[in-house]
């Protein structure tokens, strides 16, 4: 009987710490070249607590829906089928029309997705007014203060059918 229930505490041992394991990979930057979704960039550690992080100023390119616009130059995306988690993609400039897309509520609607290409950035509308000269509007983005964003660069948008 003793045998019998060390072999068990072992087994839950390791599969604990298995599970374990792979949670706290969920938070780490994938490799250059894997597949990154939504909610891996939503759910995205950006303080590792020195400072350094894999995710910030990274290259990605993920596929998702648009769930809602929050202004011209702002939507919430997530991935297709999933609305939640949900990361929030930023125009450098004023919209997104000159990166392809004109995101208005009938890309919500019409259940569009796009592919986004962009940077990830952790969301400081002081830093983000003084580098792209937006007037982002506080009251609308305070609540994504600190989150990670996206960036675009580039939008390519096809529709459900």
């Amino acid at each position: 009987m003793q045998r019998r229930w060390t072999t068990v505490t072992s087994w839950t041992a390791a599969l604990t710490l298995g599970v374990g394991t792979l949670a706290a990979c969920g938070q780490e930057a994938p490799e250059p070249g894997e597949d990154v979704t939504v909610a891996d960039v939503a759910g995205a550690e950006l303080d590792a607590g020195d400072g350094e992080t894999a995710w910030i100023e990274r290259p990605v390119t993920v596929t998702g829906q648009v769930v809602q616009v929050l202004d011209p130059g702002a939507f919430l995306m997530g991935d297709p089928g999933v609305l939640e988690p949900s990361v929030l993609v930023l125009s450098p400039q004023t919209d997104f029309t000159e990166l392809g897309l004109d995101i208005t509520d009938l890309v919500v609607e019409d259940e569009t997705t796009v592919e986004v290409s962009g940077t990830v950035r952790r969301l400081s509308l002081g830093e983000f007014q003084e580098d792209y000269e937006i007037p982002y509007d506080e009251n609308v983005f305070e609540e994504y203060a600190g989150d990670a964003v996206i960036v675009a660069d580039r939008l390519v948008a096809t529709t459900a059918d």
